[in-house]
């Protein structure tokens, strides 16, 4: 497909997806709340129910109220009815492109509704993600809206109440590990209450705690060696620095300069810190550290290029990370590792974060990180190679799908949980975003 067929088919698309945002619309009010079909379990393959443990019973009420709409992740196509923490960064992206900011806003209150209701914004807005968050990038959206608004009222108000969150959940004891960076774990881990059961079943998502804690990030990889609890993972250590910076951006904007030297301090320390632990001269890339053993674990992924997103990354680093792109790319995008690594869960022989998944966010990540250094001939590139695979893909299916194979440009993927499901939210956004990076 040649740029100007590719460029019709696209805004085709862009204008189809256009009309898609308020479709996708959901509320989780008491009439959703009490509805049982948004408490069904969120999808049927052949009549296996879900293999995870953690999903609710037949007729258990699991959504959790929030006071404003949102677009769930699945939207109008059904699945995933909720709304999830990390997938709404991406989603406003593409809402941004479209010029709904009415919905960001929406998104963003509810997501501060989450954190002086829980201390975080949750996974996502079920009572079996009462335990954990997902990885913290949803500041950004804050930024995103006041670059259009202007409306420093609000970002008063988000400051505070971000600021809450960072302390209290993001540097709490169950996130603190003896190097300074953070690891992630699930409050319903047992290690935490003493073996106190009844503690564990207030909080409990009924997964083990490994798969608990991996699940605060991705659900689930080979990439933390069985164990994210030993580990410092790079998505949220980045995360948190681009957090640190995005409060100090908040503060200054306020007028609170003490408070913005204090941000931009602790953005440096954590960074020093994934410098220090997680950056490999002789790779040339960013690795996942595990604390215990204090060694860096060899896994390649696409992780590694959240030093850049987050700026941490030097020109002379990203210049050899930039040339790493030949372990991952294929002829359709990015995987999220380089290769099929052995599953360290005995419950998945297959992982779904893992060779040869391409996911959008991930493409926005690596492409948005390579357009920051400079590298605008590889971000176009992979643009240019994702987009085509999701319009080729939406020709022979008539629908946007969670994540791709990009080995073989087709849907056809290893099954861990699930099938690959029909999705909007960030696929729907890495055609809108994406696109317009392109044409």
């Amino acid at each position: 497909m040649n740029m100007i067929e590719l460029e019709q088919k696209w805004r085709s698309l862009d204008g189809k997806i256009r009309d898609w945002w308020q479709a996708d619309l959901n509320k989780a009010h008491e009439a959703e709340i009490r509805n049982p079909d948004m408490n069904k379990i969120w999808y049927s393959d052949e009549g296996h129910r879900e293999q995870e443990s953690q999903v609710a019973e037949e007729n258990e009420a699991t959504l959790l109220y929030l006071p404003f709409r949102y677009t769930s992740a699945g939207g109008s196509e059904g699945t995933f009815p909720e709304m999830y923490c990390w997938d709404v960064y991406f989603t406003n992206l593409g809402l941004a492109a479209h010029n709904r900011y009415d919905i960001i806003r929406d998104h963003i209150l509810n997501q501060l509704f989450m954190i002086e209701r829980y201390g975080m914004v949750l996974n996502g807005n079920r009572t079996y993600y009462l335990g954990r968050s997902q990885t913290p990038v949803h500041p950004m959206s804050v930024k995103l809206y006041f670059e259009h608004t202007q409306d420093r009222d609000f970002l008063a108000r988000a400051y505070s109440i971000l600021k809450k969150e960072y302390m209290g959940y993001w540097m709490a004891d169950h996130h603190a590990t003896s190097t300074g960076l953070a690891t992630n774990r699930d409050l319903s881990d047992p290690e935490m209450f003493n073996g106190d059961p009844t503690e564990i079943e207030l909080c409990s998502n009924r997964l083990r705690p490994e798969l608990a804690a991996e699940a605060e990030v991705l659900d689930f990889t080979a990439i933390f060696d069985g164990d994210i609890r030993k580990c410092n993972p790079l998505m949220t250590n980045c995360a948190l620095v681009r957090y640190a910076k995005t409060l100090s951006w908040m503060a200054v904007e306020i007028g609170w300069h003490e408070d913005a030297r204090k941000w931009e301090k602790e953005a440096e320390r954590r960074a020093d810190k994934i410098q220090e632990l997680c950056w490999s001269e002789k790779n040339g890339f960013f690795f996942e550290f595990q604390y215990e053993k204090k060694e860096q674990l060899p896994y390649w992924s696409l992780a590694g290029y959240w030093a850049m997103w987050a700026g941490i990354a030097t020109e002379e680093q990203a210049e050899k990370i930039v040339a790493n792109l030949d372990h991952f790319e294929q002829p359709f995008g990015l995987p999220q590792t380089s290769q099929v690594y052995p599953s360290p869960h005995p419950e998945f022989e297959n992982l779904q974060w893992d060779y040869p998944n391409g996911w959008p966010p991930s493409q926005i990540i690596v492409i948005d990180s390579l357009e920051a250094y400079g590298y605008h001939e590889e971000a176009n590139r992979l643009a240019r190679k994702y987009i085509g695979l999701q319009l080729d893909i939406y020709r022979e299916t008539g629908k946007l799908w969670e994540k791709y194979n990009v080995v073989d440009g087709s849907v056809n993927l290893p099954r861990e949980r699930y099938p690959v499901v029909p999705l909007h939210g960030w696929s729907s956004a890495s055609v809108v975003y994406l696109g317009r990076k392109l044409f």
